[in-house]
């Protein structure tokens, strides 16, 4: 496995209870610290803002996908190492596949989850092969990892969604597979 850039999916919030920014920062700590570069969403707001102020403190490349239009909502950071401004989201979902060797869902709101979602559909498709983690700070991701259970049980797919991504609850658990890349 090649793996260097990661993409952070997660929210642009600034109404969050703090242990998901203090968590955030801790992620992007690990990630530094083993080396990976990071891939996100563009914006200087929420968990967002998080990860790329403190990946910038830290030396790590961060390159931001963000269209236009959101510029007022998530605010773009002009600061990272490299800002790509799109024409519109269906650009931005597809670059920010791309851009990165493996995902990372943090939590966040619909459009996180519809970001993450597709990955899994690319991968149940065979589009890809790169790895997926769902972090599940506080529980977070538990009602739609039930719903992927639930669609195997009914048969809704062939595949076992949950042999296609990997749910996480620890920043050890972390480090642990991004030491595991690294081999």
């Amino acid at each position: 496995m090649n793996i260097k850039s990661l993409t952070i999916y997660c929210s642009s919030s600034n109404n969050l209870q703090p242990e998901f920014y203090e968590i955030t920062e801790e992620i992007t700590e690990i990630i530094a610290k083993n080396k990976y570069s990071i891939v996100y969403g563009g914006g200087k707001v929420g968990l967002m803002g998080i990860i790329a102020k403190k990946a910038l403190n830290l030396g790590i490349k961060v390159t931001g996908v963000i269209p236009q239009f959101l510029n007022t909502k998530e605010i773009m950071f002009e600061e990272i190492n490299k800002l790509i401004i799109t024409k519109d989201m269906h650009e931005r979902k597809k670059l920010l596949f791309d851009l990165g060797d493996a995902f990372i869902a943090l939590p966040g709101g619909t459009g996180t989850i519809e970001e993450i979602v597709e990955i899994i559909s690319w991968k149940v498709l065979g589009l890809h092969k790169k790895p997926i983690i769902f972090f599940n700070i506080n529980n977070f991701w538990d009602p739609i990892l039930k719903q992927f259970k639930i669609i195997n049980e009914y048969k809704f797919g062939e595949i076992n969604l949950q042999n296609i991504y990997q749910t996480i609850d620890t920043t050890q658990e972390l480090n642990h597979i991004l030491k595991l890349w690294k081999k």
